[in-house]
């Protein structure tokens, strides 16, 4: 159970504190053991009480109001104990100081504002026991539960003449029911509530169930009633072999043979919706007969381990659903309305695009809107009014309120730990991309995390990739391990977890919607601004100074509460923009003094352009842990070391590359794990040898071209390096697993380094270097390799296919001379790569190519070279063997064009071309195609050689001028019909430079 629940609010951390004080670690005066005693006696009876309505959500109002109550009270109780262990001190109440101790406990007690708070928190539980017993809630027997209409019938029975953009997930299902093999076979269905899991599963059903003997589709409750699931199945199937009357007395085991006795040699389709759990999966898979006839089974599921359980013994086969893209949206919203002439009013196109956004792709919530509005007058007013109220208040319309009841299904199936994870999501801004390390630290800080397993991060971890897994959360980018780098909430989960938090007064967010009123108790306050003064940001912050436990300002407020006093803060985040990457131009040291008096806080973040120095008072923060500056990027800023010296329990140290740190800051900081973009320090020998006693350091990113430029210039610089090296070494040997080292370092430190690090498993070398160490061979549990080099032959080629773990591989050849030969990557390595980045910089002189089974785990190839080159040089073309890698699922080309003849430029392109035509996924294979320098290309080789006086070696993105591709254009007739354009990814909204990005796929034929 972890500490802080948002339905229990912070009950099991605060018996743990009072557990502690009571043991012998603490001495405390007789009285004050009493009065602890008693809290500690009252709650524990209480909690399981606690945690027993927090998992129900329906209760009667008495229930609720008690809960509430007993929620509410354990925050106070905790914040009063955190202020009363705070003022002990770190250490004097401990054994040994006993003499000191009594007199301060008496000093402390006998003060007015503990002593009464002490005894106003007991008579408030006092109460909340004697009303425990007065409505007998323990005694009350659990009540019946209402039978409802299951919100998912009506997608259950959609007609596909209602719906877009359905025939091609359509056919790809079908197709895949529709292969050879006899063997029983599942295809899963996996997507978040509302995507149209369902109603593609019916089609499929619809489409193909005449073909098959015996047919049934049922639906899955998230309790598993395996006996009425079977009886629902045996109804569909059974036609007149068995009567109503005989099977409604069976037994589960009864339903189940006789499923068996009917389905046996036979070829059936079942349609099975909604599957919960793997578990549940197990029990419904083993009722019916596998058998040698062309079975199939369709699956739905929200959760993807589900779908990858039930897809286990068939091959892999698994239909993820994709979100509506804009065009797709807008004709199934308009012919909801208007019917199939899918016309727009022109009034109307502004808001209904600004409807479809709240939307998201989501094809229940465009439904639901559509149907909405179907049934108002066409008006804009009417239109504006209905956009205005989508979030608040979808109690009041039956169709919202369907649509809410869908996306309640998944959260109250979540466990109570995850509840509490998902609702801290509606701190953040609608649309934003939320850093999930981030998100995973603040996690820790407030409390949510268990600490049972030990490692808190490896534990966040999890519920991130739980909540992911069940479609609460969308993947908006993934790290090389596949673990989730940003993540965002839908609007319409977004608007569901704001009003739950509400309920729970988990978290208040003031983002400019109709606040009505606030609690008297803010325990979380999110602030969004757009530029507008919130007038009741001041109110807000002064009223949540005393219970806060988190306060995050996303804009500018150029008015809020002075931050002193905020006692029970845990988290503080404040920054100006939206953007993970944006700086604070408002927040300036005077806005942030006494930031000392924060005494709980663990979470510091702060970005701004305008703030100079870190104030003192942060070295008073003794249980601060994670301090994020990186977004403090001005010249001047600076951070003393007398601050930094005593943050003994930071763990997370994140800042700027332009900061100077002092490296006598790091001398007693032994808990860090995490040190990012050090680079500009004081002292570079004295903290390249303090660096080699962080021996809990497990991720380090280390640009040190500063401070080996300071070496150089204080004529050090080798032995500068020899002493870092050394440092590396000692690290090496503990937990490091994380070391990204970019500067003019030199080769032999990454030869001598490289050797010493057995866990290493992420390894970024951006450095240039003569070749592959040698050293490397002996990284067993290397994952992801980022390294440039000078020269590379067969042997450094070995080195690498001898890597046993490595899944994601960055390599940049930059060289000018050496052997023109190609080396061929065969079937004797690299067995478990998933991704290569393969770029040729400047002239290259060698090259890798793809022999028939290479590679056989690699789904993305990123390739990067001059097209100029590419053809005068690399065996005089592209071909690499691109077709020979069977498992490509996507392809990046990024070919430089200056200096290169229309005719270079074309025939690379119509390589690649003929490589996708050759591939045996060109049906689904994305080839993803940038051009550098378009503009520069020369006409012909007559003309290039009139201007050989330029330059043919740079590579600036803004000075080429990016250019995009049509891919249907370039490549030669005969393949230029192979590429057309289909859809361009997520990822071109991103791109620096104005680059873009195409995606290609082999059309149907």
């Amino acid at each position: 159970m972890a500490g802080v629940g948002a339905g229990t609010g912070a009950m099991s951390s605060l018996l743990g504190k009072l557990t502690t004080l009571l043991s012998d670690e603490y001495t405390l005066l007789k009285s004050v053991r009493k009065e602890i005693a008693f809290l500690e006696r009252e709650l524990r009876s209480m909690h399981a009480l606690l945690e027993t309505l927090a998992e129900m959500h329906k209760l009667d109002p008495l229930e609720k109001d008690w809960k509430d109550n007993l929620r509410e009270l354990s925050y106070d109780i905790e914040d009063c104990i955190d202020r009363f262990t705070h003022r002990l001190g770190n250490g004097d109440a401990k054994r040994g100081f006993v003499k000191r101790t009594v007199h301060r406990l008496k000093t402390l007690w006998k003060r007015h504002d503990i002593a009464t708070e002490i005894q106003e928190l007991k008579a408030r539980v006092m109460e909340e026991s004697k009303r425990r017993a007065r409505y007998e809630f323990d005694n009350r027997n659990p009540r019946k539960p209402v039978v409802e209409i299951d919100p998912r019938l009506a997608t259950f029975h959609d007609e596909a003449k209602n719906l877009v953009a359905i025939n091609g997930p359509v056919n790809q299902v079908i197709a895949w029911l529709a292969e050879e093999s006899m063997e029983l076979k599942v295809v899963p269905i996996v997507g978040c509530a509302g995507l149209g899991k369902t109603t593609l599963a019916m089609e499929v059903y619809r489409k193909i169930g005449g073909d098959y003997q015996y047919r049934a589709s049922v639906s899955v409750s998230r309790i598993l009633h395996l006996e009425k699931l079977l009886k629902d199945v045996l109804s569909q199937i059974h036609k007149d072999e068995f009567s109503k009357c005989q099977t409604e007395r069976w037994g589960k085991e009864q339903i189940i043979r006789a499923i068996s006795q009917i389905l046996t040699g036979k070829r059936y389709l079942i349609v099975i919706d909604d599957v919960w759990r793997e578990e549940d999966w197990k029990i419904i898979k083993a009722s019916f007969p596998g058998n040698h006839n062309g079975s199939r089974i369709i699956a739905t599921t929200r959760i993807t381990n589900v779908a990858k359980s039930c897809c286990s013994n068939s091959g892999g086969q698994l239909y993820q659903m994709a979100h509506l893209n804009s065009v797709d949206s807008e004709r199934l919203l308009l012919k909801r309305i208007f019917g199939p002439d899918n016309a727009c009013p022109p009034h109307l196109k502004d808001i209904s695009a600004k409807i479809l956004k709240k939307c998201g792709g989501l094809p229940l919530a465009i439904i639901t809107l559509a149907s909405l509005l179907a049934n108002k007058p066409p008006t804009k007013d009417e239109w504006e009014r209905l956009q205005d109220s989508i979030g608040i208040d979808s109690s009041q319309n039956d169709s919202l309120k369907a649509m809410r009841d869908i996306l309640l299904l998944s959260y109250w199936d979540l466990p109570q730990h995850l509840k509490t994870c998902l609702l801290y999501l509606c701190i953040y801004p609608e649309d934003h991309s939320i850093e999930c390390e981030e998100l995973k630290w603040k996690w820790i800080a407030e409390g949510f995390i268990d600490k049972q397993w030990g490692n808190l991060d490896q534990e966040a971890e999890n519920y991130l990739n739980e909540l992911a897994n069940r479609s609460m959360l969308q993947l908006v980018d993934t790290n090389y391990d596949s673990s989730i780098k940003y993540c965002q909430v839908h609007d319409m989960v977004l608007d569901l977890i704001i009003s739950l938090s509400d309920e729970e007064n988990f978290a208040t967010v003031l983002n400019g919607r109709v606040c009505n009123s606030l609690p008297s108790k803010i325990r979380r306050l999110s602030m969004h601004s757009n530029g507008q003064q919130h007038k009741v940001a001041i109110h807000a912050t002064a009223r949540s100074k005393l219970h806060a436990r988190s306060l995050h300002v996303f804009g500018e407020f150029k008015q809020i509460t002075p931050l002193v006093n905020f006692l029970s803060l845990r988290v503080l985040d404040i920054r100006e923009g939206y953007s993970s990457n944006s700086c604070c131009f408002w927040l300036e040291k005077n806005q942030i003094k006494n930031i000392g008096s924060l005494s709980q806080l663990r979470y510091l973040r702060l970005d701004s352009s305008k703030l100079t120095e870190l104030p003192e008072e942060v070295g008073m923060l003794r249980y601060l842990e994670t301090l994020d500056l990186r977004h403090c990027n001005s010249h001047s800023f600076t951070v003393r070391p007398s601050t930094m010296v005593r943050l003994r329990k930071l763990v997370r140290l994140l800042v700027h590359e332009r900061l100077m740190l002092h490296s006598d800051m790091f001398r007693r900081m032994d808990a860090l794990e995490v040190v990012s973009a050090v680079s500009n320090v004081d002292n570079p020998m004295k903290f390249a040898e303090e660096l080699g006693n962080l021996t809990n350091l497990r991720k380090i990113y280390m640009p040190c071209s500063v401070a080996l430029l300071q070496a150089k210039n204080g004529g050090y610089a080798e032995a500068f390096v020899e002493i870092l090296v050394s440092s590396l070494n000692e690290l090496g040997k503990y937990n490091l697993k994380y070391l990204h080292i970019s500067g003019s370092v030199g080769e032999n430190m990454f030869r001598d380094t490289c050797c010493a690090f057995p866990h290493l498993q992420d390894l970024e070398i951006c450095t240039l270097i003569e070749r592959i160490p040698k050293g490397m061979a002996s990284l067993n549990n290397i994952v992801r390799l980022l390294i440039k080099v000078r020269l590379f032959d067969e042997e450094d080629l070995r080195l690498l296919m001898g890597m046993p773990s490595l899944t994601h591989l960055e390599l940049t050849l930059y060289h000018r001379i050496g052997v023109r030969k190609k080396h061929t990557i065969g079937s004797n390595g690299f067995k478990l790569l998933k991704v290569l980045h393969y770029e040729i910089a400047l002239s290259p002189g060698t090259g890798i190519s793809f022999a028939p089974g290479a590679l056989p785990a690699l789904r993305s190839l990123h390739l990067s070279w001059t097209a100029r080159d590419v053809m005068s040089r690399h065996c005089n073309g592209a071909n690499l063997g691109i077709e020979h890698l069977a498992g490509l699922a996507q392809l990046h080309v990024e070919t430089n064009c200056r200096c290169a003849t229309l005719g270079e430029v074309l025939a690379v392109e119509a390589s690649i071309g003929k490589a996708i035509a050759l591939h045996p996924n060109r049906r689904t294979l994305q080839a993803h195609v940038r051009r550098l320098g378009a503009s520069y290309i020369y006409k012909d080789v007559k003309e290039r050689d009139m201007e050989s006086h330029e330059d043919t070696t740079g590579d600036s993105d803004e000075e080429y001028g990016n250019s995009e591709i049509d891919m249907s254009d370039s490549p030669p007739p005969s393949t230029s019909r192979l590429l057309q354009e289909d859809q361009v990814t997520w990822r071109e909204k991103h791109l620096s430079n104005s680059a873009i990005l195409r995606v290609c796929k082999w059309p149907d034929e």
